[in-house]
């Protein structure tokens, strides 16, 4: 987003007709056709920079190699959002910690 938060309208005689938006900070360019759609593709762009930035190179690599597995099939997606909500918690008390330990 750049730091005036400006955009490009282009208008047309009953209202403009599409909004482009560019990412001062990555180039990226959005082009959408109502203010709605607008506002959803900054909004959704400035979130992605925000979870951008609270990763380590490592955990960016790890996520977007998971995203575009899942994101390539959406069924596959569905199936593994619908897997992990039905599993019960994987982590189990380690005996060998006083907190594990049976009496």
């Amino acid at each position: 987003m750049s730091a005036s938060g400006a955009s490009r309208l282009n208008t047309a005689a009953q209202g403009w007709d599409q909004a482009v938006f560019r990412c001062g900070r990555c180039g990226a360019n959005r082009t959408v056709s109502t203010e709605a759609d607008y506002l959803k593709a900054v909004g959704a762009h400035r979130d992605a920079h925000a979870v951008w930035d609270r990763l380590n190179p490592i955990e960016r690599d790890g996520l977007a190699s998971i995203l575009r597995v899942l994101l390539a099939d959406v069924d596959l997606g569905r199936e593994f959002l619908a897997l992990m909500d039905n599993q019960q918690p994987a982590t189990r008390p380690n005996p060998t910690t006083p907190e594990g330990a049976t009496p």
